[in-house]
């Protein structure tokens, strides 16, 4: 597999953003679960796919509303 020396830099930059924020960063569920595209069920099933892991616990808080969303900002 062939990477890019610009892709291997941006995710090392988001890994350091993730772990001073102690937050994951563009998590796909949460994202659709912000723009109406899943329901807190369908959000709810991810986590729990996912167990007691971070990722997983991260959505629990989503859907859980312990973790709450920053609301979409369009110009």
């Amino acid at each position: 597999m062939l990477f890019f020396p610009g892709v291997c830099a941006c995710v090392g930059g988001m890994r350091t953003v993730q772990r001073a924020q102690g937050l994951p960063i563009a998590i796909v569920e949460e994202i659709a679960f912000e723009n109406g595209w899943i329901t807190r069920d369908q959000l709810m099933e991810s986590a729990e796919r996912y167990g007691k892991s971070p990722y997983g616990q991260h959505l629990k808080g989503i859907a859980d509303g312990e973790i709450m969303l920053v609301p979409n900002q369009k110009n």
